[in-house]
């Protein structure tokens, strides 16, 4: 089960975490999907050639600046993280940070978080003033993390309340205040064609 979390990124607040030393991460262009595909397959498996055009490319919020890699010391691709957006599913406010993975042999390191929080601040530069995320209720350290980082519970479903108090009982840590209230997406259809990379390409301005 999936549980929501979100972090206000308006506040003014210091928001990118430091990299490691030797690590860099940066936006790739369309013609180096392959480097995606290489850090999603060898993080969860299943990620072929073609993958990237076909999960990022052909969907209505690809931007190139959107999809970020990151690279160790010797210019390997080790993770990922992307700056989505849904307005039609959360409105035009909130930016969703989606597919976050770090190879096992770079694991450990607060990478994840990292990448996130560097996400944060490409949100907030689009006039964004919320990050969203998803993490599996079963991820305790991640989601451990993420509440150091100041995300907080989004209840998106009934039942999350009661996942989320026992999340906090098993970490031994309680959020900060965050809003009780029910705050589902919303129900609304996919955007059809023409896609933002069209758009751009038709010669006007998207973020």
């Amino acid at each position: 089960m999936d549980v929501t979390m979100e972090k206000n990124v308006t506040q003014g607040e210091q928001t990118a975490k430091a990299l490691p030393a030797g690590y860099t991460f940066r936006s790739i262009a369309r013609e180096e999907g392959y480097l995606w595909e290489k850090v999603m397959d060898a993080a969860f498996g299943d990620y072929q050639a073609g993958a990237f055009e076909h999960v990022m490319v052909d969907n209505y919020s690809y931007l190139p600046e959107r999809v970020h890699v990151l690279f160790d010391e010797a210019g390997t691709p080790c993770g990922t993280a992307t700056a989505w957006s849904q307005p039609w599913r959360w409105g035009e406010n909130e930016g969703f940070i989606i597919f976050v993975g770090v190879i096992p042999t770079h694991r450990g390191k607060g990478l994840g978080t990292s990448m996130v929080l560097q996400l944060c601040d490409v949100i907030a530069l689009r006039g964004q003033q919320t990050a969203l995320l998803d993490v599996d209720s079963s991820n305790l350290p991640a989601i451990k993390s993420y509440l150091n980082a100041g995300f907080r519970p989004r209840l998106t479903a009934a039942n999350e309340k009661q996942k989320w108090s026992e999340i906090v009982q098993h970490l031994h840590v309680e959020p900060a205040a965050y809003n009780t209230g029910l705050r589902p997406p919303m129900d609304n259809p996919h955007p059809p064609r023409p896609y933002l990379l069209d758009l751009r390409a038709q010669g006007h301005t998207v973020q």
